[in-house]
């Protein structure tokens, strides 16, 4: 009677904390999903850069001002990338999904108004494949994040 008293006592702070605890949404598939999700999005990330340094090396350095915002995209594509893959906070994963749109709004804005005295045209084969990709990283870094943000481990309140 006593073991079976002390077996009783030795259990109920693990099933407390069973009890308490939030569902981590955790188990080894979904850290290796999560990981896969991380590199799709870095790489979106850096191929958004990767193109501008693309287009920046095939004729747009010579462009006043928007040539040095194309190298500078690639630079910061490479770093947000890069903090992506390897430090997995939701928040590296926001900025790339809010580097990408960005991009894409710069585009849009030159194709309509016009941008730093420069116009741009919306159809062509390289715009297209960069709207492309832009799109692509958003969407990937939203989704990175919302599940990075869910598959946290939560903390009981009290």
């Amino acid at each position: 009677m006593e073991q079976l008293q002390r077996d009783r006592e030795r259990q109920a702070p693990e099933q407390a904390r069973g009890r308490d605890a939030a569902p981590t949404g955790g188990g080894a598939r979904t850290r290796v999903n999560l990981v896969a999700a991380r590199f799709v999005a870095a790489a979106l990330v850096v191929a958004t850069g990767a193109i501008h340094l693309y287009l920046y090396r095939d004729g747009f350095s010579v462009v006043p001002t928007i040539g040095r915002l194309f190298l500078a995209n690639f630079v910061v594509g490479v770093v947000l990338g890069l903090a992506i893959l390897l430090r997995g906070r939701p928040a590296w994963s926001i900025l790339g999904g809010g580097f990408c749109l960005g991009t894409l709004a710069g585009f849009l804005i030159s194709v309509h108004w016009g941008l730093f005295g420069y116009q741009e045209t919306l159809s062509g084969a390289w715009q297209e494949r960069a709207a492309v990709v832009e799109i692509a990283g958003a969407i990937a870094c939203a989704i990175l994040a919302a599940w990075a943000v869910r598959a946290r481990p939560r903390r009981s309140l009290i």
